[in-house]
């Protein structure tokens, strides 16, 4: 499948890291199997914007999942490899047990915006609108390895598909930590728990260690009716000026 990388999605000039992997999973989803259940991928290169193509390989098809593996490819090399799980979620259900509560968020937020400084530009932040905590809505705002927001797709209801995205748009937990940079994802794994309700979702991220230039980000993403909707962990790289 021929697909065409925005440059409008794009974070220093290569293209945003969720919007990758949701156009990388779009091809594997069927009538059958609509939603992605679990997607695990690999970022092997950063691609430029412009003409790509999408590799599908079906594994197997069963009654409540299928199994798929995709590539996006550029140039004749492969930016980014995933091994996809695909189900049909019934959008009403509710949690038989759980021990997850979303986070409170204050009465007033403000918005993250695409261009937060002179010459940077974060491109998905165009697409997504992400309101944090007064006085942390800019990137790089000092915090104990934890932030969090109210976030949703800007121009439409957040699909299964789109959670893909958010599972990868909240401020980078390092620049909080002083690091300076680009933050390039490594590997991420995406659970897709449920179909989110209409409105706005509450998402968390958070980090545990900083070491020998990678680090570890959760995320989890609660939808207006307080279900856990989405889970995801990532490895990404930083850099310390020497």
């Amino acid at each position: 499948m021929e697909i065409e990388l925005d440059d409008r999605w794009s974070i220093m000039g290569r293209p945003h890291g969720g919007y990758l992997l949701r156009e990388a999973v779009r091809p594997a989803l069927t009538e059958q199997h609509p939603d992605p259940l679990v997607v695990s991928a690999h970022f092997l290169r950063s691609p430029d914007p412009g003409a790509a193509t999408v590799e599908v390989e079906t594994l197997r098809v069963g009654r409540r999942v299928s199994q798929l593996r995709t590539r996006v490819v550029q140039h004749g090399e492969t930016v980014l490899e995933t091994q996809v799980t695909t189900t049909a979620l019934t959008p009403d259900a509710e949690p038989y047990w759980t021990q997850s509560t979303p986070p409170a968020m204050p009465s007033e937020t403000v918005r993250a915006v695409a261009e937060p400084a002179p010459g940077l530009r974060v491109g998905h932040l165009e697409f997504v609108e992400s309101h944090y905590e007064r006085g942390r809505a800019l990137l790089g705002t000092p915090h104990e390895g934890e932030v969090q927001a109210r976030l949703r797709m800007a121009d439409a209801p957040t699909t299964t598909l789109d959670l893909l995205v958010l599972a990868d748009a909240l401020q980078p937990t390092a620049a909080g930590l002083g690091v300076p940079g680009w933050f390039p994802t490594l590997e991420l794994t995406v659970y897709v728990r449920a179909v989110p309700a209409e409105g706005w979702l509450v998402g968390r991220h958070r980090t545990q260690e900083l070491l020998d230039g990678w680090f570890d980000e959760d995320c989890e993403l609660w939808d207006s009716r307080g279900r856990l909707v989405c889970q995801a962990r990532q490895l990404a790289g930083y850099r310390l000026k020497t």
